[in-house]
């Protein structure tokens, strides 16, 4: 993987959630850590809390993150990815959301509900290699 790739989580934690167990399994799965991330409290419907945690990676750490978010996730999401590449890649990238509750228990599962939203950003300098380039760099298959 080249080491221009970036990526991107942005996790929104309700106040039902629970933060620490978020962070944790972040850590225990990529190693991430609680401070790395750039936290944002806001308001909700109905004035509840909200709490916005984003983190921006690149070069190396950006790389063994997406190595470990693929590694991990299961054939038939890896599928759905690849069948859906074109509708999911935008200019800022691909963008995956995967399931909070199941990462708490340790899965990466795909799912759009509650979900933490990863962009990974790779640079591409032939619009019509788009795809293309994201599938090799990836590893993504046809």
């Amino acid at each position: 993987m080249p080491n221009q790739i970036k990526s991107k989580i942005q996790i929104i934690i309700h106040g039902t959630d629970d933060s620490e167990k978020i962070i944790k399994s972040l850590n225990n799965l990529f190693n991430i850590n609680s401070d790395d991330f750039t936290i944002q409290n806001l308001t909700g419907h109905f004035e509840n809390p909200l709490t916005v945690l984003t983190l921006v990676m690149k070069k190396q750490i950006s790389e063994d993150f997406v190595s470990i978010l693929f590694s991990k996730m299961k054939k038939n999401d890896l599928e759905t990815i690849s069948e859906t590449l074109n509708e999911q890649l935008s200019s800022d990238g691909l963008k995956i959301r995967i399931s909070k509750q199941k990462l708490i228990m340790g899965k990466i599962i795909l799912e759009n509900k509650d979900a933490v939203k990863i962009t990974i950003t790779i640079p591409v300098y032939v619009k019509k290699n788009l795809a293309k380039i994201y599938r090799q760099t990836l590893k993504i298959p046809e």
